[in-house]
């Protein structure tokens, strides 16, 4: 009994570092790669709060697709959950960003939101992680289910 809850407890303990170390580094990776005109360490030292109202929204979203990958039925076998939830979580992550990108070309054609939100404009820093969170609420539907 002992060495089943030992063994249950690790195992809640890997996942926690999986998703919370998954969530960490897509963010950071969307940081460097996707949102170039965004550095995140620059507009924390530069009280850019758009900025850092954009990425804490985005984490959250990516955070509850890792959540939603991580409660969705397994397969038994950790090493293929574990494989399943990583590529979920990419590419659940990926569909928000081209989102992103989509509602900044066609909903808001006037507005440049990357631009904006490396500006400070507020708004559209709310506005954009919204679009994140919003897409990650029906990820994590499609993942569930």
């Amino acid at each position: 009994m002992v060495s089943e809850m030992l063994e249950s407890l690790g195992v809640s303990l890997l996942w926690l570092v999986i998703g919370v170390g998954l969530s960490m580094l897509l963010v950071k990776i969307y940081d460097i790669i996707v949102f170039r005109k965004f550095d995140l360490g620059e507009a924390i030292e530069g009280k850019n709060s758009a900025v850092a109202l954009f990425f804490s929204l985005m984490m959250i979203g990516i955070g509850l697709v890792v959540a939603a990958t991580i409660m969705s039925p397994g397969t038994g076998s950790l090493i293929t959950d574990i494989v399943e939830t990583i590529w979920w979580s990419i590419s659940f992550s990926l569909v928000a960003t081209v989102f992103f990108f989509v509602f900044d070309k066609v909903l808001v054609p006037k507005i440049k939101l990357q631009e904006e939100i490396s500006n400070g404009n507020m708004a559209s820093g709310i506005l954009s992680g919204m679009v994140y969170i919003t897409v990650s609420l029906v990820a994590m539907a499609v993942i569930i289910t």
